[in-house]
């Protein structure tokens, strides 16, 4: 179909927006997991594919499926409003001597150790559809450009850091960088339909998606008639699988007023999702019908 549509916005469009600078983590998901600090004027993520042609005789262009790629070049550039002594080490590539009283005292290096690889290098933003963030990771990085900056006055002074994904020389064949993408359906978050209602004792949510078998219920709170009530069970409905179940540990009596919340769990192991992966985002308290 030739589409005489001259527009490229649609109605998922303002829920895949990028926006805000994000920020930078060292070691992110780790165990030594550590903002790096705060930026300014925004950071900047590119990955450069350098490929050839081979040449075949008698062909006179480039032919599709003879492209290989000779390397791919990732960096991410930093600008650094907040700089400490580590910030500085980790631009220098440098080691500090931290014993005397007044100050830390860093200096360069001759050679690149193994341990001079930091494990990630992670920018953490935001698109607009979701509450989960957006995470560009590079692998086994180092600041690739040295240091240069100039202080001013009535300016805000940055320092420029850029750094360089490494392959792992265990696992050669994998890509030294990743792009976390939080999962959307059709453009739209995983969410509740309507107002929920009490049916059968149980508190009915509907989604705009399937529910996936296992509905875990950490993330689930209630009231009955004003007094927070423990939900002893989460089940996806059984004939209507776009529909969760809650059990209340004190059914509610017709025209009792009920609510229900929701709290997106730290792990996503207890996150609610659809069926195809999307979790569930953190609501606030709903009233619930009850006739």
């Amino acid at each position: 179909m030739l589409s005489e549509n001259t527009i490229g916005y649609t109605p998922a469009t303002p829920q895949n927006l990028m926006i805000d600078a994000g920020a930078i983590y060292k070691n992110y998901g780790l165990a030594g997991e550590a903002l790096l600090g705060a930026t300014s004027g925004g950071n900047e993520f590119q990955v450069v594919v350098k490929t050839r042609d081979v040449k075949v005789d008698g062909l006179k262009g480039t032919v599709k499926g003879l492209t290989r790629i000779v390397s791919t070049d990732v960096t991410m550039k930093v600008n650094m409003l907040e700089v400490t002594a580590e910030t500085l080490r980790i631009a220098l590539m440098g080691v500090t001597d931290s014993t005397g009283i007044d100050y830390d005292v860093i200096t360069g290096k001759t050679e690149i150790l193994l341990t001079d690889y930091i494990d990630n290098i992670a920018l953490v933003g935001r698109i607009s559809g979701s509450a989960k963030p957006v995470i560009i990771m590079l692998k086994n990085a180092l600041s690739s450009d040295g240091v240069k900056f100039s202080n001013k006055d009535s300016a805000d002074n940055i320092l420029p850091i850029t750094f360089t994904a490494s392959i792992d020389p265990n696992t050669p064949t994998v890509s030294p960088y990743e792009i976390r993408f939080p999962k959307v359906v059709n453009g739209v978050l995983f969410s509740v339909l309507g107002t929920p209602i009490i049916s059968g004792g149980n508190v009915m949510l509907e989604f705009n998606d399937t529910v996936a078998a296992t509905v875990p219920l950490t993330g689930f709170t209630a009231t009955v008639a004003g007094v927070s009530d423990v939900i002893t069970a989460a089940a996806r409905g059984v004939n209507q699988f776009n529909a969760i179940l809650l059990t209340l540990t004190t059914p509610p009596t017709s025209g009792q007023a009920v609510t229900v919340a929701y709290a997106k769990p730290v792990l996503d192991a207890n996150d609610v999702k659809s069926l195809s992966g999307v979790a569930l985002d953190t609501f606030s308290a709903m009233t619930v019908v009850n006739n």
